[in-house]
Formats: C-alpha cells, structure tokens, sequence
C-alpha cells in the first residue's frame, strides 16, 4: 500500500453487471458500478427516509477479481474497502466528478442479503457417515 492513500469502506449496491478481463500479461481484472444510500432518522417524522447516493466504479484485480467474478452479481448487497481515486472531467454540462475504488477486499453484506441462492453452501453428510460416528457418552 502506498503512502497517503485515502482508504474507505464503503455499503451499497452493486448496480451494474460485473466486466470480467483477461490482461495479456495474463492478470485479471474486474470491473462494476455500486451505489450507496445514506439512510437517516428524521425525528420530526417518525421514520428512515434516504440521503444523498453516491455512485461509484469499483476496480479489482487477479484473485479478488476471480472471487468477485464467481460471486457477484447486479443488485446484491456489498460491502467494498479500497484506496479512493476521484477523476475531474469535463463534459457538455460542466466540470464533473468520477468517484472510484480500488478494492482490497469485497464481499456480500449478509445484514442485507436475501438469499444465498438453492445452492448447498456444505455438503450435508448422509445417514450411514453419522452412524460410523462414536458416540462420546
């Protein structure tokens, strides 16, 4: 890691499909779009209501980028912790502001997912396996 470099965790959304790369230096590389929602109390009304969304891209690189690749999908819920890169630019409009990440480390937020899918995370174990077991009492 590099000196000064801002790192951030950050919640949202993955909200793009994930771009999956061969480089041909033979490294991989993973690319996606992710928002995030602030979610405040307002006590005057009794109830959340939503913030400000951030938008982001997220880069990640050789085995996170294989992982993310395998696990990802667009609409899941992730928490991303990397090194935060903001690009100015100018378009038609006026000077704009690209927010990016490079990420360290990515998975799933399990506070916020639904659903793991139909497939078996574990092996379950057949009948005849537990009953080779010793009884410890």
């Amino acid at each position: 890691m590099s000196w000064n470099s801002t790192l951030i965790t950050c919640v949202g959304t993955v909200v793009s499909e994930i771009t999956y790369k061969h480089g041909e230096d033979g490294k991989t590389s993973a690319f996606f779009r992710m928002s995030s929602t602030e979610r405040r109390y307002n006590t005057a009304a009794g109830d959340w209501e939503d913030g400000e969304t951030l938008w982001m891209n997220v880069s990640c690189w050789r085995k996170l980028a294989d992982s993310v690749k395998t696990t990802l999908s667009k609409g899941d819920p992730v928490i991303v912790q990397g090194k935060l890169r903001m690009r100015y630019y100018e378009k038609d409009d006026g000077k704009k502001l690209a927010v990016h990440v490079d990420a360290m480390h990515v998975g799933l937020d399990l506070s916020r997912v639904q659903s793991l899918g139909a497939a078996t995370l574990v092996e379950p174990r057949v009948a005849e396996d537990l009953s080779e077991e010793t009884v410890p009492f």
